[in-house]
């Protein structure tokens, strides 16, 4: 997730300015040699290969009784395969505490419009005063946060919507570890990054996702963790070590393991999300170990050449896109060979494309998301952009996709017809 809005949202933060995002940002250290060694692959970013066909993604289509399962690699609800394809869209939870239904449901709308009725979503909120809040300062679970996330699981269920929940963030952003780490340890200085190792915080994070998991519908009376609406869990979304005393090269794979065990004591069915950048150990996380130590059953990967790969911009226009494209399309290949080593599926749940001030940066995001999406889909990969929002949403990061963006939405659009 991007450097998007704290949970008081206002006018952005970063006006006038490039924002960093909170994106894949494995850089030019990952490829060549290293990363061929590492992942069993050969098709470097610097190696040419060409690029598939470009196909239209498959619509998403399945019963709303039928849950996502993860079998043998594959996708399935019911006895149909499938892929998962997937929005972005972060502060549905927050716009149910301010009882803002209509921009639920406009994103719903926009979600099943371009054929992707899977909305990756929040499910924490652990700072601030919106009355969806889900923890207190204590840490303490608030049911009034716990009622408004019942109450988008109605909204979603009755909207033809699944959701992809994610159950913590690396960022400060709507609280996420620094506020679990100042809720159970106050007062004691504790970096962010004992979050993923220090015993308390780790089990305190158990005790909440097996909550969720475990928790009845106020009102439907269905137990989360058997509930269809429900997509996936994601365990944490971009979730980074690096502070020597917390961490090492084994602390995000051991809580990774910790958060998994915990989800299926509680009793969750559906699929378990990584929810990383796909790193190959930069910042703590390591795509390899987190597959080789098991529990996750979906690897992910978030892709955005623009801060990873910044000398892409000094090519002018076509060269600049062929270029991401490439890049891009080989980062795909090498994370989905390693995921097909495990017998695991990959999800390309995060990439942004914010092209310079100036052209038509409709058709150029287009351009190059045609492209990774053509690889993609080779590949089997489910995507999702990030991100929609709703009607007159100011975009805070460069990546906001609108109606406007005829383009875009186009290329996104999963109906099963050649575009």
């Amino acid at each position: 997730m991007k450097a998007y809005r704290s949970a008081t949202e206002g006018p952005s933060l970063f006006a006038g300015q490039r924002v960093r995002p909170m994106g894949f940002d494995l850089g030019v250290a990952i490829v060549g040699a290293a990363l061929v060694a590492v992942s069993g692959c050969s098709d470097a970013p610097n190696a040419t290969q060409p690029l598939p066909p470009f196909l239209p993604c498959e619509a998403f289509d399945a019963e709303p009784a039928a849950m996502l399962e993860v079998r043998s690699g594959e996708f399935f609800a019911g006895d149909q395969a499938l892929l998962p394809h997937a929005v972005n869209s972060y502060p549905l939870l927050q716009h149910m505490g301010d009882g803002r239904l209509d921009a639920v449901r406009d994103v719903f709308a926009q979600a099943l419009a371009l054929g992707r009725p899977i909305v990756r979503t929040n499910a924490f909120l652990d700072n601030g005063q919106n009355p969806a809040r889900l923890r207190g300062d204590d840490g303490a679970l608030l049911e009034g946060g716990l009622r408004a996330l019942d109450d988008l699981l109605t909204e979603a269920s009755a909207a033809g919507v699944r959701l992809i929940l994610v159950l913590t963030n690396n960022w400060e952003d709507y609280g996420g570890a620094a506020a679990v780490v100042e809720a159970v340890a106050r007062g004691e200085g504790l970096p962010k990054d004992a979050f993923w190792s220090e015993p308390r915080l780790v089990a305190a994070q158990q005790r909440y996702v097996q909550a969720l998991a475990s928790r009845r519908h106020s009102r439907t009376l269905v137990v989360y963790g058997d509930d269809p609406t429900i997509a996936g869990w994601e365990l944490a979304n971009e979730a980074r070590c690096t502070t020597p005393r917390w961490c090492d090269s084994h602390t995000l794979p051991r809580w990774s393991a910790a958060m998994t065990d915990a989800l299926r004591q509680a009793g969750a069915r559906q699929p378990l999300f990584w929810g990383g950048e796909g790193a190959l150990g930069k910042d703590g996380e390591d795509l390899l170990a987190i597959a080789d130590i098991g529990g996750v059953e979906v690897l992910t990967m978030h892709l955005y050449l623009d801060y990873s790969h910044p000398e892409v911009f000094d090519l002018p226009g076509q060269a600049r896109i062929d270029e991401a494209i490439r890049i891009g399309a080989s980062l795909l290949r090498q994370r989905s060979a390693l995921a097909q080593r495990h017998g695991l599926p990959l999800m390309l749940e995060e990439f942004g494309w914010d092209p310079p001030e100036g052209g038509d940066r409709d058709r150029e995001r287009a351009a190059v998301y045609r492209g990774w999406l053509s690889v993609a889909h080779d590949l089997r990969i489910p995507t999702a952009p990030w991100m929609i929002g709703e009607s007159g949403r100011a975009d805070y990061d460069g990546f906001l996709i609108g109606p406007k963006d005829e383009e875009t939405n186009n290329v996104l659009t999963c109906d099963g017809r050649a575009r």
